[in-house]
């Protein structure tokens, strides 16, 4: 394990930690539910303060839907929802689907420290790099984990 020094870095005491832990190694093939016209079925998820680790390809997509709900622009369908539609892209490019539909069955959640805003720079949750979508989502050695320091 390497030990990272950050300096001059921006640190707040918020007591919520969500970590994305990106190798380039790894990539599968797409295990996401498709449904009989071409579409990824998916849902909004809860993501706290507990200790988890989100690993499956499915939790990990929830978890972009799920900041994309917070980033804005979300209607019924996300239609509007600019962030939404270029992670939809790489990820459908990638699995060979039409588009993503979102169940609506869960409330969207993550813990109140970590939620995302308009200047929130993680171009994996933004979507202005689709490799870097893809291989979250896509990675088995990619991993979202959540904590309470």
């Amino acid at each position: 394990m390497r030990k990272v020094v950050r300096n001059g870095v921006f640190e707040t005491n918020s007591s919520s930690v969500h970590t994305l832990s990106i190798s380039k190694d790894g990539m599968e093939e797409s295990y996401l539910h498709v449904d009989s016209e071409g579409y990824i079925l998916t849902d909004f998820g809860s993501f706290g303060k507990d200790l988890q680790y989100y690993t499956t390809q499915e939790e990990k997509l929830s978890y972009l839907i799920t900041c994309c709900y917070y980033l804005g622009g979300w209607d019924t369908h996300m239609d509007n929802c600019y962030v939404f539609r270029k992670i939809e892209k790489a990820i459908c490019e990638y699995a060979g689907a039409k588009g993503i539909k979102i169940l609506g069955e869960n409330e969207p959640e993550i813990d109140h420290q970590s939620q995302p805003n308009s200047g929130w720079d993680l171009n994996v949750v933004n979507g202005y790099n689709g490799d870097e979508v893809v291989n979250f989502v896509f990675n088995k050695f990619a991993f979202l984990k959540t904590d309470c320091d």
